[in-house]
């Protein structure tokens, strides 16, 4: 019954504060959306710095011949679609980061012991 009477005055203590400040929280800056382009392929024309690097980069690593603008553009026009949305796509971001191995606890199968064996020791003659 005291523990009830204690619970019951703590609580207008807990609830008495709720002028305070929430805490404050940097969220990563926002990228901006990828260009999202219509069905059909895309003219050379429309991509921006950062997807011309990344196509001939692609194309590049495809085995196409990257020595000079106009044949990257002969080129990028004869890409199907598909491979051109693929070459000019946004890389995924990074992964979080792990946390570090020193905080894990050891894994359980170092610390088992060895299974006993499952037939009893003979007896002695």
């Amino acid at each position: 019954m005291k523990r009830r009477f204690f619970l019951l005055a703590l609580l207008p203590a807990a609830c008495a504060q709720p002028n305070q400040a929430p805490p404050v929280t940097t969220a990563p800056p926002m990228e901006e959306p990828e260009q999202v382009f219509a069905p059909g392929p895309i003219a050379w024309d429309r991509l921006n710095e950062d997807q011309k690097r990344r196509a001939r980069e692609a194309m590049r690593r495809l085995g196409y011949n990257t020595s000079s603008e106009e044949a990257v553009i002969r080129q990028w026009g004869a890409l199907p679609p598909a491979k051109q949305r693929f070459a000019i796509r946004r890389p995924p971001p990074p992964p979080p980061p792990r946390p570090s191995t020193a905080s894990r606890p050891a894994s359980r199968s170092a610390s088992r012991p060895a299974p006993a064996s499952p037939r009893p020791p003979a007896p002695p003659r």
